[in-house]
Order: structure tokens, then sequence, then C-alpha cells
């Protein structure tokens, strides 16, 4: 066992994990060792197992106790063969090799099969099988052997359940790997089972088919026994088609390529065929000597099957020769064979039935502690929803109480709002409504109270203080009634296509006379084949009211300049002036409503502060934006954008 020792860790000592194909040739290493050993008592297993566990190597343990598996399902022990293939299994829990588990379930399922006990076979099989196929290494050659294993060995199940459809697919799966690996026996090995599977369903021209293939690759890769299993399958199909000379052909073939070989069971098998076909052919001589020969081989294997069709034979041999007393004998030996196969065949169902037994209290053992953890399942599920809903009730609240909280923050805002308004009201009854009121009283007045000593210049002096009054109070009406309309929402939204320079032209033509008696010069810029896509009277309204307080607070003989350009969709509306300007104070609160009362123009001109935010909301309405520009003493421009047709 020194060579098992080599693998083995010393105490103390860290290695670096092995890598797949590191873990394949100490496998390959292993099996060779272990399969060069004469497997001749259980006590020569014993001895092994004990050496690979002293050795404290799992792999070399499970190694180990599959090679004592075969040679124990060789010798037919198949149940003593399946315990130590689990024993091979639980070495390699805490050591994962998935290639090398594989193996020992495919060792396994062969011993189940072999037994009857398909459906354990089967499990074990797709066990592995889902374990490989997961692997990482899955399409490794390693990989694609170990599936190619297992498929031809789930087509084997199947074809004893006599499901051929199904076997076929697994057989023909496993090819498909092997023709990958180039493995002619392997594909050899699966078109001689295709074979049978045809010839169970009687498709014999098919059946040969596959035979002859399977010889011809049997021969490439040098399998003798593959090429002696072939040689008998094609025999025993031509025996079934009464060809018996090329029947006699291909089972001495198969008799003579294994002679020394040391393969018993295929030999004994082209033989008995042999000695049947003399037996046909009155050959009694040569079919005597092949008897003889067979009875010695199976006597010494303890080989039932072998033994019941070699007294079948004699005792028909004898009966050609007239001895019906020796015929007799064999005969009742024949008997005596097939009794001793049903008690073997008694034995192994004893043995699947307690393998059931344990696999039945194994699986409800298993059942048991599923429902257990079903139970616990079940709790911590309603914890968890219980958690969930309790947080879900906690998150609601929040955000309900987040929601209420802004939702006041609001109404706050909007009574401020509506109070600022509200004094933004009554600050315009009593201040900006009141002032022009008061000049026409006290012009009026003047004009009674004088009437008789006023000249034309003093008439036209107070004529002249009522328009002014006049216009300021019409002014503000007008503003009043716009804003107004905003805050009620009523004010109508007409959008047309329009030309941008009439409207200017039209509001320009309006402002005429403020603008003569402050001597501005006026410059418009705004080219005729300019259209905007708005509500025209609220454009109007706009320049109109940025016109007025260009004027307001421009000094006589100051410049105002109208323009307007188009930048792709939009059109940008220019109105400056080189007026007073404003601070940047009052261009922060410049469109707020609620404010203070405006600032007085250079010749004493009111305002209500109105005008700005109507236009403001008016551009806004119109999806455009108005912004304003301002130094102190050097003037103000407000822009506004509208979309361009």
């Amino acid at each position: 066992m020194g060579a098992v020792a080599t693998g083995c860790q010393r105490g103390g000592e860290r290695r670096q994990e092995p890598t797949a194909e590191e873990r394949a040739a100490r496998r390959d290493s292993l099996e060779a060792l272990f399969n060069a050993r004469r497997w001749t008592s259980a006590d020569s297993l014993g001895v092994a197992l004990r050496e690979a566990r002293a050795s404290g190597d799992s792999v070399a343990v499970a190694v180990a106790c599959r090679a004592a598996a075969m040679a124990l399902q060789n010798k037919q022990r198949f149940a003593e063969a399946t315990q130590v293939v689990q024993t091979g299994i639980e070495a390699l829990r805490d050591t994962p090799d998935t290639i090398l588990e594989a193996t020992l379930q495919n060792t396994a399922a062969t011993g189940y099969r072999r037994m009857g006990a398909l459906f354990e076979a089967s499990d074990r099989l797709y066990d592995a099988l889902h374990r490989v196929e997961t692997f990482s290494g899955a399409d490794s050659p390693e990989g694609k052997r170990m599936r190619a294993f297992l498929y031809n060995n789930l087509g084997n199940v199947y074809k004893y359940l006599n499901d051929g459809d199904e076997a076929e697919i697994f057989f023909r799966r496993a090819i498909v790997l092997d023709e990958e690996l180039g493995n002619n026996n392997g594909v050899a090995m699966n078109y001689s089972t295709l074979g049978s599977i045809y010839e169970y369903r009687k498709q014999n021209d098919s059946a040969l088919a596959f035979y002859n293939r399977a010889l011809e690759r049997n021969i490439r890769g040098g399998s003798v026994t593959g090429i002696a299993i072939c040689h008998n399958h094609i025999g025993q199909l031509l025996m079934k088609h009464g060809e018996m000379d090329s029947a006699l052909v291909h089972h001495r073939a198969a008799y003579r390529v294994l002679q020394g070989e040391g393969e018993v069971w295929n030999r004994q098998r082209a033989a008995l065929s042999m000695a049947w076909i003399y037996l046909q052919k009155n050959n009694l001589e040569a079919a005597r000597r092949l008897l003889d020969e067979t009875e010695v081989v199976a006597l010494r294997a303890h080989s039932f099957g072998h033994l019941e069709e070699t007294y079948y034979c004699q005792a028909e041999y004898y009966r050609r020769r007239g001895d019906y007393r020796a015929a007799s004998d064999r005969q009742a030996r024949c008997l005596d064979c097939r009794d001793s196969m049903a008690r073997q065949r008694d034995e192994r169902e004893v043995v699947q039935n307690r393998i059931r037994y344990e696999r039945e209290k194994n699986d409800a053992e298993v059942f048991r502690l599923h429902r257990r953890n079903e139970a616990v399942e079940a709790n911590r599920q309603l914890i968890l929803f219980s958690s969930v809903l309790i947080g879900s009730v906690l998150i609601v609240l929040l955000v309900l109480a987040v929601l209420l909280i802004r939702l006041q923050r609001r109404r706050n805002r909007e009574l401020h709002e509506m109070n600022a308004t509200k004094d933004k009201f009554f600050s315009i009854i009593s201040h900006d409504l009141k002032n022009p009121a008061l000049a026409q009283r006290n012009a009026l007045q003047a004009l009674v109270n004088d009437a008789a000593e006023l000249d034309a210049e003093s008439l036209s002096h107070y004529y002249a203080m009522l328009l002014k009054s006049a216009d300021a109070q019409v002014e503000l009406l007008y503003n009043l009634l716009d804003w107004a309309r905003v805050q009620t929402g009523r004010i109508p939204f007409t959008p047309v296509t329009f030309s941008l320079s009439r409207v200017v032209e039209d509001e320009v033509s309006l402002m005429h006379m403020p603008i003569e008696s402050k001597s501005i010069r006026l410059t418009v810029d705004v080219s005729d084949d300019l259209c905007a896509n708005a509500d025209r009277n609220m454009v109007a309204t706009v320049l109109r009211n940025l016109l007025t307080n260009a004027i307001k607070f421009s000094h006589p003989e100051g410049r105002i300049a109208i323009s307007a350009r188009q930048d792709g969709a939009w059109i940008t509306v220019s109105v400056a002036d080189d007026g007073v300007g404003m601070s940047a104070d009052k261009l922060r609160t410049l469109f707020d409503a609620g404010r203070e009362q405006s600032t007085r123009g250079t010749r004493g001109e009111t305002g209500s502060g109105l005008g700005l935010v109507v236009c403001k909301h008016f551009v806004e309405r119109n999806g455009g934006r108005l912004t304003a520009h301002s130094e102190e003493s050097r003037g103000t421009t407000f822009h506004f954008t509208l979309k361009a047709k």
C-alpha cells in the first residue's frame, strides 16, 4: 500500500487544492494498483480496505471499495458489493469528487440491475447523472466519458424494463459522446445493445446492421471480448433464421478469439451454440467435446445458467445416440439447475425486498422530516408574513403622516398666498385706486372754484392732469381685470398662428402718446415673416405691459428697443430700456404678487405691480418663459419665449 500513502498529506502540512487533471491521474493510478491485486477471498478485500483507511486517504478508500465491489459482482455477490460501494460513497463525504462519486453510483447501479432491483438502479443513475451534468467539468473529456457510462447503464435499465424506446434514447446519447471522445469500444458496446433491442422488436435486418457496426468498431478498438460478443450475437440471430452454417462461422470465431483470454462467460456462450449446431448437423463427436468442456467450466464457476443449457444439450446428444437412460439423467440434472437458479432468484428477491423495506423506511423518515420541516417553514412564513404585514402597516401610517404633514404645509402656503393676495388687493384699492381719484377730484375742484379766473394754459394743465389720472385708472383696471381672471382660472386660452410683427406694431401704436411725451427713441427689429403659435390676446397683453413698464422707467429722450429672433422651434422676444434699472433684491421678487407696491416712474407714474405677474402667467400658459436682466441706472431687459410656427 505504499503507493496509496504517497497521496496523503503530512501532519500540519497544507497543500493547494488538486486540479481536475491531478484528481483524474490520482484515480487512475489507484485503480491500476487495486485492479492488479488478486481478490481471492473476503479477507483480502478487508485487508485492502483497512490499508486504505489507515492511509487517511478518502480517495484511496473510495477506489478500493469500487475495486472490491466489482470483484464481488464478478462472483455474483451483488448485495455485498452494494454495501461496499456505499462505504466508498460515505468516505467521499468530506472530499468532494464528482467523477469518482458518480463512478461509485454507477457501480452500485450495475449491482442493483443485475439483482433485478431496477428502480433502485435508476435512482442511483439519475442522481449521478444530475451531479455530473451540473458539474463544472461536465464537458471535459472525463465528464463526457462518465456521462456516456451513465447513459449506457440507464439504457440497460430501461432495456430490462422492456422499454426499448427509452433505452434507445440513452444508448444513442452515449454513442454521441463516445464518438466525440473517439472511444470505439464504447460506441461498439452501445451499437451491440441497440442490436439486441431491434432483435427483440423482431426487426432483424436492423439488428444485424447494428451488430455488424459494433463488430467493426470493436475490431478498430482492439476489444477481444467485444469482438466475441458481436460474433455471438450475429450467430444467435442467424440461428433463428435457420442459417446454421453462417451461424457456426460466427460462433467459431467468438470461441477462437477468446481462447486463452480468461473470459469464460462469452466463450461458454459460443461453445454451447456451436454444440447445438453440431447436434442439428448430427456431428455428435464435435458436439460431445464441446459439451464436456462447457460442463467442466460451468461446474467450476458454479454457473447454473450454463449448466442448465449444457445438460439440456447433453440430453439431446444422448437421445440422438439412443442412450435414453443417460438422456433422462441429463434432463434431471437440467431441472436441478433450473431449481437452483430459481432459488438464486428467490434469494435475490429476498435481497430486493430487504432493499425495498430499507428504502421505504428511509422514505418514511424523510417524509416525517419533510413534514416537520414544512411545519417549521409554515411557522417561519407566518412570522415573516406577520412581520411584513406589521411593517407594511407602519410604513403606510408613516406615509400617511408624511402626506398629511405635506398637505398641511401646502394648505398653509396656500393660505399665506391667499392672505398675500388679499393684502395686495386691499393695498391696490386703498392706494393705487385712491390716488388717481384724488387727483381727478382736486383737478375738478380747482376747475369749479377758479373757472372764471383760469386762462387757456391753466385749463390745459388741469385737463392733462385729468387725462393722466384717467389713463392710470384705466391701466390699473385692465391689470386688475387680467389679474383677477388669472387668480380665478377663468381666462380663455386660444392658441393660433399669427404674425408677431403685426402684434408689436399694434401695441406700439397704442403707446404713441406716452412715447412722444417723453421723447423716447423706440426701435423695433421684428421680421415680417416671423410667426408665433400662441394666444394672440395674451401675447398682446404681455407686450403692452412690458412696453408700458419700459416707458414708465425711461428718462426723457431715453431709448427702448423691441426685437425678436427665432432659434429652432422657439422665438425669443426682448423689450429693453436704458432707464433707471433695479437692484438685485428687487429683481428676485419682481414676479411676486405679494411684494410691496411698485416703484414710481421717472415722472411719478404709479402702478399696481400686477402687470409683470400677469405677464409671467400668460407667457408660461403659452409654454414659454419670462426672464429679466437689470442693473441700477443702466436699464432693464425683459425676454420671453414663444413657440414658432
